[in-house]
């Protein structure tokens, strides 16, 4: 695909570019159109993102490390454990880590500036999707998360990648991916007005997310992303999110009957 874009001389990775102009598309609609909704500040949503994103970031790379532990017992003693470890480091990303990361960062922003958390979250949980699914996009031009050996309908072949395995028919993750992620978009977008002041769009976004997310990785051709007892960590994530979520909109069902 196009996993980088030559600027001036320099090569600038087409998956960032991506990724900042999900963020950028997701924080406009946060700030315009959410915000009004949980009575906060725009500068404070604003402020509340670049504080997510650097969670995001820190979250996503550290679980990306963890679930590569595994590799890099292994092979540290053939590659060189810093080399390794620097291997990473240049590597990749996970999700389920960018969006604990992401949420801490918005937890630490409303306690320094003493600003309802509640009220944060339910205005940036929204966009959540909508930027994983502009983000995928991304992982397409990349190779990155791509899918297993497939030569069906939609199956995609790569070229260039660095990541995924060049002239072999996959099947395309990334773009299914990014359908399921948009559609969850609209679905919170639709009830978002009649969740509104409850958890039960965090809620929402945890259930359809997790269901999506389990069955996808079946499909997964990058399979050193940790696997036990059969199924990758990503899936054992997606259970406890499934079940988390469940649990929110049970609480929340209960609390309106008094």
């Amino acid at each position: 695909m196009l996993p980088s874009i030559n600027v001036f001389g320099l090569e600038i990775p087409t998956y960032g570019i991506i990724i900042f102009i999900g963020i950028c598309i997701g924080g406009i609609i946060a700030i315009q159109y959410f915000s009004k909704f949980n009575n906060v500040k725009k500068e404070d949503v604003l402020y509340a993102i670049l504080y997510a994103v650097i969670g995001l970031g820190i979250g996503a790379k550290l679980l990306y490390i963890l679930t590569n532990i595994p590799f890099i017992i292994e092979n540290s003693a053939t590659l060189g454990f810093w080399n390794i470890i620097g291997q990473m480091f240049r590597g990749g990303f996970v999700f389920y880590g960018g969006l604990i990361g992401g949420i801490l960062g918005v937890l630490i922003y409303a306690k320094q500036f003493k600003i309802s958390f509640k009220s944060l979250l339910l205005t940036l949980i929204p966009i959540v999707p909508l930027i994983h699914g502009i983000g995928r996009i991304g992982c397409l031009c990349a190779g990155c998360c791509y899918g297993m050996p497939y030569d069906g309908f939609g199956a995609i072949t790569f070229d260039h990648s660095p990541v995924a395995p060049n002239g072999v028919p996959l099947f395309p993750m990334q773009i299914v991916e990014t359908i399921c992620n948009l559609i969850i978009f609209i679905i919170l977008l639709i009830t978002y007005k009649k969740f509104l002041g409850t958890y039960k769009t965090v809620g929402l976004y945890l259930i359809l997310y997790s269901i999506v997310r389990f069955t996808l990785e079946f499909f997964r051709g990058d399979l050193i992303r940790g696997i036990y007892f059969s199924v990758s960590t990503s899936q054992w994530i997606s259970v406890a999110l499934l079940i988390i979520g469940i649990a929110i909109f049970v609480y929340e069902h209960r609390k309106k009957l008094g």
